[in-house]
């Protein structure tokens, strides 16, 4: 397609106010419509800052996968292993799709945690950092003994 073609017609009124003819005639400027030659900014990559410390990290996805191998133990391995791998694969996805965020990121500052005595800054106020691990820690320790909890009950019963 030409230039020609991508380019519209806005009218504008004429600059001389005294002559009749020009409140009829206006003189015509050209609009660029072809977008393509504006420089649009450089991507950044993305620069969000994990402020959990890796331990928690790790903590969480220690206390998933001994859920999940407790399940695994309470089942007998082969009648629900099909569905035990499928949540090991979500478990993978939601810890994976943190850990490729970061590979774009920069380098991430160290946790604030990780110096003694400091807290971390949420919307609602400043956290010490055994508050922040309670919090943090909670959901995935009580799921880890959930299913350690399945695995004796099934132990016993059978």
């Amino acid at each position: 397609m030409s230039d020609a073609v991508l380019r519209s017609q806005v009218a504008t009124p004429a600059s001389e106010p005294d002559n009749p003819r020009s409140k009829a005639l206006v003189s015509v400027a050209l609009i660029e419509a072809n977008d393509n030659e504006t420089h649009s900014p450089r991507l950044r990559p993305e620069a969000r800052i994990f402020e959990l410390p890796a331990l928690i990290w790790g903590s969480m996805i220690g206390s998933y996968a001994i859920f999940l191998l407790a399940l695994l133990g309470a089942t007998g391995g082969a009648h629900a292993a099909f569905a035990i791998a499928i949540s090991a694969i979500y478990v993978t996805m939601f810890f994976g799709t943190a850990r490729m965020m970061l590979r774009q990121a920069p380098q991430q500052p160290r946790s604030v945690l990780s110096r003694a005595g400091s807290v971390l800054q949420t919307a609602y106020g400043p956290l010490p950092k055994g508050a922040v691990y309670g919090q943090v820690l909670i959901v995935p320790a009580v799921v880890a003994f959930f299913g350690i909890g399945i695995c004796v009950i099934s132990a016993v019963v059978i």
